[in-house]
């Protein structure tokens, strides 16, 4: 098992670095396609990732020291070109006889049998993703081309030595886990029926798709996306602009002006537009009564505690020997660290009971709604 260690662990770290880069593009094109976040959808795609790369770290790792690998693996044999060799090495198990039943669970416990049980484990979750993505058992045929290709795919990148990298190739080639990983991804992909009803079929999730159109309130997700990035982008203005006008000084005020420009002003003038709402399809109804004014309730609402965070830091650079200054000092620490506080528990709760709308708009009366064109009627 400390075998499998590495590569597994290899692939989780690689799969966390490739889905924290991938996220907020991926969420993004989620929104602007479906008009909402699906938790299956996603759960399916990037388990798939993971899946890919585990199964290639546990052909491919561990790797060789050193790129020359001459001295160590010149002299070796790494190819194995006999169908069904595997049967012979089950001969060669000691204790095993083929014709006592009572030497079986030897043969089940010994390292050759559990390497063909793991080349036939290896591919079976390929099988399984196959079927949800083809739905249909009649496809098999394309199940068994993908299959067979993804296979050869690992065993030429041993026979070639990671496709040329190292000098030498440094794991066996063997036609005998061509044909039990291609076994082990047919068996998944025919009996995944009885793990894919745990899960949405494919058209239940689509089916959902289509309840999300242009006339309904944005998803709550979609606002605080539109949110976060209209705020980074108004931020990053207001740095530029201080930098530039004042090498950096008064940033705090230039990032306010940018933040209210962007999540005020500019709806305003732009229909409901932002630019973050822009990003996932969505833009403010904005109320006919008071648009302004609810628009700059909301800006407070959003920026309270960036405001406090402020004083609390500018605080934090004196020192106080009167202790009253000192207490204030204290209490406006903790005055921040509890609107910060309070401001993510109603984030995180309104997201967990499934709510429609992001607090600060609530509150303000501000309503998100999908900007999406109107699709013509079939006729």
């Amino acid at each position: 098992m400390p075998s499998y260690a590495v590569p597994l662990s290899s692939a989780f770290f690689a799969f966390a670095i490739i889905a924290f880069i991938g996220t907020v593009p991926w969420t993004i094109y989620q929104y602007r396609k479906h008009g909402y976040f699906s938790f299956w959808r996603n759960l399916i795609f990037f388990s798939f990732i993971y899946y890919c790369l585990t199964a290639f770290f546990l052909v491919s790792l561990p790797l060789p020291k050193e790129r020359n690998n001459t001295l160590e693996f010149k002299d070796h044999v790494f190819t194995q070109l006999k169908p069904f060799n595997m049967i012979n090495n089950f001969q060669q198990v000691k204790g095993f006889n083929p014709s006592s039943p009572k030497t079986y669970l030897t043969l089940f416990k010994s390292f050759t049998f559990l390497e063909v049980f793991f080349n036939i484990a290896l591919l079976f979750p390929l099988g399984v993703y196959l079927r949800f993505f083809f739905k249909k058992a009649s496809k098999w045929y394309l199940a068994l081309l993908l299959t067979f290709s993804m296979t050869l795919f690992f065993e030429v990148s041993q026979l070639t030595a990671l496709f040329g990298y190292y000098a030498y190739p440094y794991r066996l080639f063997d036609v005998d886990d061509l044909l039990m990983n291609t076994l082990g991804g047919m068996i998944g992909f025919f009996t995944a029926p009885i793990l894919l009803f745990l899960i949405p079929s494919r058209e239940q999730i689509e089916q959902k798709d289509i309840l999300y159109n242009h006339n309904k309130i944005a998803s709550y997700g979609a606002q605080l996306i539109e949110i976060f990035v209209s705020m980074m982008i108004a931020r990053f203005i207001g740095s530029l602009f201080s930098g530039l006008l004042f090498h950096g000084e008064h940033l705090f005020i230039f990032n306010t002006v940018s933040v209210f420009f962007f999540i005020v002003i500019l709806p305003r003038i732009w229909k409901g537009q932002t630019l973050g709402g822009k990003l996932v399809k969505i833009k403010i109804m904005l109320p006919s009564s008071l648009p302004l004014l609810r628009l700059s309730h909301r800006f407070i609402l959003i920026y309270t505690p960036s405001v406090l965070s402020q004083f609390s830091l500018i605080a934090s650079t004196k020192e106080f020997t009167n202790p009253y200054a000192l207490a204030l000092q204290i209490g406006l620490f903790l005055l921040t660290f509890f609107v910060w506080g309070i401001f993510w528990l109603f984030i995180l709760r309104d997201w967990f009971k499934k709510r429609g709308e992001v607090f600060f708009n609530r509150f303000s009366s501000i309503d998100f709604i999908r900007d999406t064109p109107n699709k013509k009627a079939d006729h």
